[in-house]
C-alpha cells in the first residue's frame, strides 16, 4: 500500500512507526554490541525453542510518506537512538534544555505541566532542526 501511495501525487499520508528490525545494524560500535552478544549466545545453554529474543523492542524501522508528522516524543528512552534515511528525506528536530531552565525530559512533571503540548515547541527547550537526505545517518 505504501509503495502504491508514494507513486501518486494525491496519495494518502501514511506513517508506520513500529516495524520490528531485531537484527538491524549489526556493526559493532563503542556504544553497542548487543546484537553480537545475542548472536554469540543464541541457542546456547539456557535458550529454549521459541524463546523471545526481546531485542525487537530496541530496534525498529519507520516508513513514512510525504506529509507524515508526529509530535514531540522520546526516541527509545535515550538508549542510543539513530536514524538513517534510505529514501526521501526526514526533517528531525532535536530538543535540549535551555541554559537555566528547569526543562528535563527525565522528569515526569515535564509532561504533566499544564503548558506542555505535543503539537507546539515546549517551553524551556532549545530546538535544532536537521534535514537527513537519502543515505545520511545520525
Amino acid at each position: 500500500m505504501m509503495v502504491e501511495c508514494s507513486k501518486k501525487t494525491d496519495g494518502k499520508i501514511l506513517n508506520a512507526l513500529d516495524i520490528p528490525q531485531p537484527f538491524e545494524s549489526r556493526e559493532r560500535t563503542q556504544f553497542a554490541s548487543d546484537i553480537h552478544a545475542l548472536i554469540a549466545t543464541l541457542n546456547g545453554m539456557g535458550w529454549k525453542p521459541g524463546m523471545s529474543l526481546h531485542n525487537e523492542d530496541f530496534r525498529w524501522a519507520i516508513a513514512s510518506l510525504k506529509g507524515a508528522f508526529h509530535g514531540f516524543h522520546l526516541d527509545s528512552d535515550g538508549l542510543g537512538t539513530f536514524i538513517q534515511a534510505l529514501f526521501g528525506s526526514k526533517w528531525w528536530i532535536l530538543a535540549s534544555p535551555k541554559p537555566g531552565s528547569n526543562a528535563d525530559f527525565a522528569k515526569i512533571n515535564t509532561f504533566l505541566a499544564g503548558n506542555f503540548n505535543l503539537d507546539e515547541a515546549p517551553d524551556g527547550w532549545q530546538l535544532e532542526a536537521i534535514v537527513l537526505a537519502p543515505g545520511s545517518k545520525m
